[in-house]
């Protein structure tokens, strides 16, 4: 792979990875509530997620949901039901009736916990299979051995979405001294809730 080819992939995802999606809107609730330390464990779940995409896309999966439209349909809707049980579950979050505490919400979210909830986001959408299967043609010169090439490609995309996950929670962190009245919590994940549901909807309504 030359050095024009894997700048200009680079500079492809990180206008993909750049614009706020569902894994944002979940690592910024993360941080938020679990901190920047136990974050890690939504980046380490999101990056395991979109690699089993990749290399799901390299050996022709991609291809097959493609050609399966009953295939993608399962997995479409699938995604949509957690995205939308996420919204349902952050929609009816109690507000509480004593100031937001950082270090008790932090203690509540277990790495295993979290890497499971973004894991799922991330391998529950099935765009992002077709996404990988039609991106990473561009990249690859089919003349060369592909292996070294299609490891280049995941490792620059792991880092890539590991650290725009990691951004999101930092930033939502940052803002969580503010969110000292529960009320201003409670609405921060009634807001993300009904982000969720909305996106749960796009999911199933788009072709």
């Amino acid at each position: 792979m030359t050095l024009d080819t894997w700048l200009l992939y680079l500079f492809a995802i990180l206008l993909i990875a750049i614009s706020p999606g569902t894994m944002a809107v979940l690592s910024m609730s993360h941080g938020i509530h679990f901190g920047k330390t136990r974050s890690l464990a939504t980046a380490l779940g999101s990056v395991t997620s979109a690699l089993l995409l990749m290399f799901a896309s390299a050996a022709g999966l991609g291809a097959l949901l493609s050609a399966t439209e009953y295939g993608f349909t399962i997995l479409k809707y699938c995604g949509a039901a957690y995205l939308l049980y996420l919204g349902i579950k952050l929609l009816l979050t109690k507000a509480s009736a004593q100031g937001l505490d950082l270090q008790h919400i932090r203690g509540k979210g277990s790495p295993k916990q979290m890497f499971k909830q973004a894991f799922m986001v991330g391998i529950s959408n099935p765009k992002d299979l077709l996404f990988f299967a039609a991106l990473f043609p561009q990249f690859i010169d089919v003349t060369a051995p592909q292996g070294p090439q299609l490891a280049i490609l995941a490792l620059t995309w792991a880092i890539v979405d590991f650290s725009f996950v990691m951004i999101y929670a930092c930033m939502a962190n940052v803002l969580a001294p503010a969110l000292k009245s529960s009320n201003k919590l409670h609405w921060f994940d009634r807001t993300s809730g009904g982000v969720f549901i909305t996106l749960a909807a796009i999911l199933v309504t788009r072709e």
